[in-house]
């Protein structure tokens, strides 16, 4: 809650500051939206308003570019998860296919089904001779 707050509390000051920005740079200037084959769209406009437009452009430019980063890195994690999806699935297959075998086996010699063992991973040579 108290972080809400504080975030608030900063774009309220950031409001704030650019209302004042735009009251203590009020002098006119004109500006051409477009020039365009003679025709000229002209606007005056307080010059305060100038750096804040070509902020909020710059951010909008910003956040674009980083959208489309984003989409790529989301797209090569989704292409992983679905590597790893099916990668789980061939081995899953792999593991039904080898307890049908062991199944068969046991029936072959006419006994009960060998239950797997665990693998137990070998220890290093070192430890073996201690």
């Amino acid at each position: 809650m108290a972080n809400a707050i504080l975030k608030v509390l900063v774009v309220l000051l950031v409001i704030v500051y650019c209302a004042l920005f735009i009251t203590w740079n009020s002098q006119l200037v004109t500006v051409a939206g477009l020039d365009w084959f003679g025709d000229r769209y002209v606007q005056d406009m307080p010059a305060g308003y100038l750096p804040l437009i070509g902020a909020v452009a710059g951010a909008l430019f910003m956040a674009i570019m980083a959208s489309a980063a984003w989409g790529a890195q989301k797209g090569q994690a989704d292409r992983a998860v679905a590597q790893v999806a099916k990668a789980k699935t061939k081995l899953q297959e792999l593991a039904d296919l080898i307890k049908q075998q062991r199944q068969e086996i046991a029936q072959l010699r006419g006994g009960p089904p060998e239950e797997p063992q665990d693998e137990q991973p070998s220890s290093a040579p070192d430890e073996e001779d201690q």
